[in-house]
C-alpha cells in the first residue's frame, strides 16, 4: 500500500509540473500575445485538473482510503492553495490516517483563511483532544463558544475535558504491557479509580442543549433532518447565569409556544447559574408539510436573547395504528379543546401482554443484496445458507450484479435473481445509478411486496438501494449515514498489534444474519429453582397454603418508581382472598402506609434486605408479582411468576420489559424514550410516564393473571 501511495505521490510531482508550466504561461499571457482560446483553455485544464484531483480525494474518502485522500487533497491545495475547505478535509483525512503532523498544518492554514470560522475551531479542538494536547484542545472549544454562544457541542467537551483522568505514572516509568512486567501498574485500571476533589471540578459554561427535536433524523426530499409529525417533544435546557424569565419556539420566525421556565441549581456550578429545563409537547398536525428554521429563544431578565437555531421538516402524522408498540406516538383528537398535555396526561396507560414478536406476520418475500463483485458473494454463502434454514418458507430475490449472478445461480439459495447495473464510476470512485435506472428498479421490486430487504455489504455504498425495495423493515450493517435502518449490525474482532479488523469477511456476513435470526427467535426462559421450598416462607408470615401477591416498591433509580403501591395493596385486600407482602428499600415508608392497611393481618411489610434464598422463595410462589422496571421484575419472570411490569418510559417497554408471563404497563408521551438518568430535574413533566399510571389499571391487570 506504502508503494501504491509513493508512485501515486510521484505521478502528482509530475502533474504539479507540467500545472505549473502551463500556469505560467497563462501568467505571462499579457506580454506574449496568444490567442484568447488557448488562454481559457489551458485555464480551464488547471481548474478541471484540481476537480478531478477532489473528485478522486472525496471517493477515497467515501471508501475509507484516507491516506489516498489525504495525497490527493494536498496535491490539489498544490495548485489552489486558497481553498479553506479543502485545507480542513485534509486536515481530517491526515488525522484518519494517523499523520499528526500534516494534520495539523493543513488545519492552521485553514484557521488562518477562516479566523472567525467556529465550526473549524470546533474541529481543531477536537484534532488537539486526539493529539492529546489538551490544553489548546480547551481553548479551541472555548473559542467556537465565544464565536457562537450557548453552543452545547463544545460546552459539553469542555465539561469532558475537565473529567479527563491522567494514568501516567509519576515515576515516568514504562509500564504497558509490551514491557513485560506482569506486576505493577499495568495489572491495574487507573480509569476506575476514585477521582480526586479537584479531578472533579467541572467547566459550566452557559449554553443551550437540544435532547430531543422530533422523534428522529429522517431522509426527505427536503434533506436528512429532525422531522416533526403530529404531537412531538422538544426537549433539553439551558444553562444560564442570567435568570431566564421567558422561553419562546418560532418557526421561520412564527412564536409557536411561549412560557417561563423552571431553573434548577447545578451542582457544584458556580454561584447563581442554574439550569432551565423545557419539554414542551407540542401538536404539529396543522402545519404546511416543509421544511421550517426552528428557533428556541431564551429571554433573560436584561432581556437579552439566547437562541438556538435548527433546521427542520414538518411532515405528515404516523397513526397509531400504523405503530402500536411505540410509546412516542400520541394522536390527539380534532373535537377536544383541551391542551395537548391536558389531553395526554387523561389518555389510559397501555397495557401489553409481555410475551411478545417483532413480526406479527409471516415472513413472505425477502430481498437480499449483494450488488458487487464475485468475491464479495463467495463470502456470503455460509449466511444465504442460514437465512433459508431461518425463513424455510420465503421467497428469496437476490438483487446482484452481472459480476456475481452466474455464479449464484449454481448455488439454488435464491427463488429469483434480479441483476442490476451498479457500475463504478472512475471519477467519483463509487458505484452510481442515475436516477432514471433508479425508477426503473423501484418498479421492477415493488410487485414483490418485500417483507425485510437485507443488504449483505459490509461497504455503506450499496445500502441507499435499500430504500428502493419498498420494504418496511431494512437490515444491513452499521453504516452512521443510514440512520433509516430498521436494524443494523457491526461485528469487530480487533487485531491487536495493527488495530484492524481480525475475522473473516464470511464470518462477519454470517453475523449479521445470525444477529437478524436473534430478532426473529424468541430466547426467553422460565427456570424454576429445584430445592426451593415454600416452607421458607413461614417466618413471614405466609403458611405453605397461602396465596400471595408480591409488591416490589423498589427500583435503582428513586424516581422510576411508581407511587402507588399502597393503594394498590388495599384494592389486593379489599377485592381478593390474597395476601399481600409489599417489599421496600425506603424504611420510611412504614410511616407512610394508611393505618387499615398497616393493622392488615393479611398485609406484610418486609423493609430491609433478605437472605437471597428467601426473596427468590417470595418470587418463585408468589400468585402474581408487581413491580417496575428492576431486577426483581426479570427474576420473578424467569421464575415462572404472573408479572406486572410499571414501566418508565425513559427506555423503549420492547427492550428492558420482561418476557414470560403476564404484562407490561406503560404509557403514551411524545418524550418516550428520553433516557433520563443522573438528572432527573431534566425531565420536565414530573415523570407523568410513570406517576399517571393509574391504580385501578394495575389491579385490573393482576386480576386477569389469578
Amino acid at each position: 500500500m506504502f508503494g501504491i501511495i509513493m508512485r501515486r505521490a510521484s505521478r502528482w510531482k509530475q502533474t504539479r509540473s507540467a500545472i505549473a508550466s502551463a500556469s505560467g504561461a497563462v501568467a505571462g499571457a499579457a506580454s506574449t500575445p496568444r490567442p484568447l482560446r488557448g488562454l481559457l483553455r489551458r485555464r480551464e485544464t488547471v481548474s478541471q485538473i484540481v476537480r478531478n484531483m477532489i473528485a478522486r480525494a472525496n471517493g477515497a474518502r467515501d471508501t475509507g482510503g484516507y491516506r489516498d485522500a489525504a495525497v490527493l487533497y494536498d496535491e490539489a491545495l498544490r495548485i489552489s492553495p486558497g481553498n479553506a475547505a479543502i485545507h480542513v478535509q485534509c486536515g481530517h483525512m491526515f488525522k484518519e490516517a494517523g499523520d499528526l503532523a500534516n494534520a495539523e498544518r493543513h488545519y492552521l492554514e485553514a484557521d488562518r483563511l477562516m479566523p472567525d470560522d467556529a465550526d473549524l475551531a470546533l474541529q481543531l479542538g477536537h484534532f488537539y483532544k486526539v493529539a492529546g494536547q489538551l490544553s489548546r484542545a480547551e481553548s479551541a472549544y472555548r473559542r467556537a463558544l465565544e464565536l457562537i454562544p450557548h453552543w452545547s457541542e463544545p460546552a459539553s467537551e469542555l465539561e469532558k475535558l475537565q473529567g479527563h483522568v491522567n494514568s501516567i505514572q509519576s515515576d515516568g516509568a514504562d509500564h504497558s504491557p509490551a514491557n513485560g512486567l506482569t506486576g505493577g501498574i499495568n495489572r491495574l485500571v487507573p480509569e476506575l479509580a476514585p477521582r480526586k476533589p479537584h479531578e472533579l471540578r467541572r467547566i459550566f459554561v452557559d449554553s443551550i442543549h437540544i435532547r430531543r427535536l422530533g422523534a428522529r433524523r429522517e431522509r426527505s426530499s427536503w434533506g436528512v433532518l429532525p422531522t416533526l409529525r403530529g404531537v412531538q417533544a422538544i426537549r433539553g435546557f439551558c444553562v444560564s447565569s442570567v435568570p431566564i424569565v421567558d422561553f419562546q419556539i418560532t418557526l421561520d420566525g412564527h412564536i409557536v409556544y411561549k412560557g417561563p421556565l423552571e431553573g434548577h441549581a447545578i451542582e457544584g456550578g458556580p454561584q447563581g447559574q442554574r439550569k432551565y429545563v423545557f419539554n414542551v409537547w407540542h401538536d404539529f398536525s396543522g402545519f404546511k408539510f416543509g421544511r421550517y428554521a426552528a428557533e428556541l429563544r431564551f429571554v433573560d431578565k436584561n432581556n437579552k436573547v439566547h437562541f438556538r437555531r435548527e433546521q427542520v421538516v414538518i411532515a405528515a402524522p404516523l397513526t397509531a395504528t400504523q405503530f402500536p408498540d411505540s410509546d412516542a406516538l400520541v394522536s390527539l383528537s380534532d373535537t377536544d379543546s383541551r391542551s395537548v398535555d391536558e389531553q395526554i396526561n387523561s389518555r389510559p396507560s397501555v397495557v401489553r401482554p409481555a410475551k411478545r414478536k417483532p413480526f406479527q406476520e409471516p415472513i413472505r418475500n425477502v430481498l437480499v443484496q449483494r450488488t458487487d463483485q464475485l468475491g464479495d458473494m463467495v463470502s456470503s454463502i455460509p449466511a444465504m445458507r442460514r437465512l433459508r434454514v431461518l425463513l424455510p418458507n420465503a421467497h428469496i430475490v437476490g438483487l446482484l450484479t452481472s459480476a456475481n449472478a452466474e455464479f449464484a445461480r449454481t448455488l439454488a439459495l435464491f427463488d429469483e435473481i434480479i441483476v442490476v447495473d451498479f457500475p463504478d464510476d472512475n471519477v467519483e470512485r463509487r458505484r452510481i445509478m442515475p436516477l432514471d435506472n433508479q425508477e426503473q428498479l423501484r418498479k421492477q421490486l415493488e410487485p414483490f411486496k418485500f417483507d425485510i430487504a437485507i443488504d449483505l455489504a459490509e461497504s455503506p455504498v450499496s445500502r441507499p438501494l435499500l430504500l428502493l425495495s419498498g420494504a418496511p423493515f431494512l437490515i444491513g450493517f452499521k453504516d452512521d449515514r443510514s440512520p433509516w435502518l430498521s436494524a443494523f449490525y457491526e461485528g469487530w474482532m480487533v487485531d491487536p498489534i495493527i488495530g484492524r479488523q481480525a475475522v473473516p469477511v464470511s464470518a462477519r456476513t454470517l453475523g449479521l444474519v445470525e444477529w437478524f435470526g436473534a430478532i426473529l427467535g424468541n430466547s426467553t426462559q422460565i427456570i424454576r429453582r429445584d430445592g426451593l421450598v415454600r416452607d421458607r416462607l413461614v417466618p413471614y408470615g405466609l403458611a405453605v397454603t397461602d396465596r400471595f401477591a408480591v409488591l416490589h416498591t423498589g427500583a435503582r433509580l428513586k424516581f422510576s418508581q411508581w407511587p402507588h403501591y399502597d393503594k394498590l395493596a388495599s384494592m389486593i385486600l379489599a377485592e381478593t382472598d390474597l395476601k399481600v407482602v409489599m417489599m421496600a428499600d425506603d424504611s420510611f415508608i412504614r410511616s407512610k402506609l394508611a393505618p387499615e392497611l398497616a393493622a392488615s393481618d393479611r398485609f406484610q411489610l418486609l423493609d430491609k434486605r433478605l437472605p437471597f434464598d428467601d426473596f427468590d422463595a417470595l418470587l418463585s410462589f408468589c400468585a402474581v408479582f408487581v413491580g417496575n422496571d428492576s431486577g426483581p421484575s426479570h427474576l420473578a419472570s424467569l421464575r415462572g411468576a404472573g408479572v406486572v411490569n410499571l414501566f418508565l418510559a425513559r427506555h423503549n417497554w420492547n427492550e428492558w420489559g420482561h418476557e414470560n408471563r403476564g404484562y407490561i404497563i406503560s404509557r403514551k408521551v411524545p418524550c418516550a424514550g428520553c433516557d433520563v438518568y443522573f438528572h432527573p430535574e431534566e425531565c420536565g413533566k414530573g415523570f407523568a410516564c410513570m406517576v399517571n399510571i393509574s391504580p385501578k389499571e394495575v389491579f385490573n391487570s393482576v386480576m386477569t393473571l389469578l
